[in-house]
């Protein structure tokens, strides 16, 4: 569903109007917070994020593209950043974790490195044949309840279906993909929460 005053915030803001890029801030701060906090329980590294996104799209203002849907587009951009942000962030306390192991001679060999390289591959393997047996409705439905952050009300309003047939599909959809991925959410490997984000737009 295409908010068209959004998109006419987005042009003004693209032709330098910096009142334009506030309103869309301001609109979609608490969302964008929501859907960051769902991340990263975290609340420095999400708001710092957003604020980084706004910034990024100002200084960049003159080479963005017209965008059809600007609120999935801001949610996109920000989760990206988030996510990279917390790679990043990973990677550095990854490589702290590094130097204390070698400080106290317990570093890992190159044969367990690779083995948790190829840990992780397997399990996103496994999360990607599991979303791959949803239906396209359910995977539809997920993504505007637990991407996009859609309200009950307004996936109904964007799918036509009732409360109840959303609410049904959903809790299917749900239901089978713990059944799949049974084993690794109960060892502990994956997390529901980990799964929907590996979810694509």
């Amino acid at each position: 569903m295409i908010d068209n005053k959004d998109t006419d915030l987005w042009n003004r803001f693209r032709q330098g109007e910096e009142q334009a890029l506030y309103t869309l801030y301001e609109k979609y701060y608490h969302l964008l917070l929501f859907l960051g906090l769902k991340i990263c329980a975290r609340s420095e590294p999400v708001k710092d994020c957003i604020q980084q996104v706004f910034l990024y799209f100002w200084e960049k203002r003159e080479g963005l593209d017209t965008v059809n849907n600007v609120r999935s587009y801001i949610i996109t951009a920000f989760k990206r950043k988030l996510l990279l942000h917390l790679q990043q962030e990973k990677k550095d306390n990854g490589l702290l974790s590094l130097w204390m192991e070698a400080e106290t001679g317990d570093t890992p060999s190159a044969e367990q490195l690779l083995m948790q390289q190829q840990q992780s591959k397997a399990a996103i393997g496994r999360i990607q044949e599991a979303i791959a047996l949803l239906s396209p409705r359910q995977k539809e439905l997920i993504n505007l309840r637990f991407y996009e952050g859609r309200s009950y009300d307004e996936i109904t309003d964007i799918t036509g279906l009732t409360h109840r047939t959303v609410y049904n599909h959903l809790y299917e959809a749900l239901k089978s993909l713990k059944q799949s991925l049974e084993q690794d959410l109960k060892s502990g490997n994956l997390h529901l929460r980990t799964l929907l984000l590996l979810l694509p737009l």
